[in-house]
């Protein structure tokens, strides 16, 4: 060849080895929680959710949500290492709770899969596009019955 070496595959940010969290079966259960507008039909479980758990981590796009719903001392925002927060998380809590805030559906947020894989032995469950939203983003019900303002008579 010219002399040109292919580069080497690199890892995204979330897959890297946490240096001080052991190799390690976890326990636990992590919850993939979606926040935003979600589907009308679906019962309102979100909420019970972020009440029972341990702690929530929250992406900066799900935080202002969350924290409507959930204690400030137990929300934990995250970034790029995402991963290795929570499984620190986790090799200090055994047997805790934990919920993953993603905007969307937490299947389709390539951290939270990662994280899934990530932790051997943590219980994952997803819980897609739930009607977790603050009051203040929700819209009013409209009633065309009902005057806008009130004219003098």
């Amino acid at each position: 060849m010219d002399g040109h070496r292919p580069r080497p595959r690199r890892r995204g940010p979330h897959l890297q080895p946490c240096p001080r969290v052991p190799r390690r079966r976890y326990r636990g259960i992590l919850i993939g929680l979606g926040v935003g507008p979600g589907e009308s039909d679906r019962p309102p479980d979100g909420v019970d959710r972020l009440a029972r758990a341990d702690v929530v981590f929250a992406p900066a796009a799900a935080e202002t949500t969350v924290l409507f719903y959930a204690e400030a001392w137990r929300v934990e925002q995250v970034g790029g290492r995402s991963g290795c927060r929570v499984a620190e998380w986790f090799a200090a809590h055994p047997g805790g709770t934990a919920v993953f805030a993603t905007p969307g559906d937490p299947a389709d947020h390539r951290p939270f899969t990662d994280l899934a894989r990530r932790l051997p032995g943590v219980r994952v469950e997803h819980v897609p596009g739930v009607t977790i939203t603050p009051p203040r983003r929700s819209p009013l019900p409209w009633i065309p019955e009902a005057p806008l303002h009130r004219t003098a008579e």
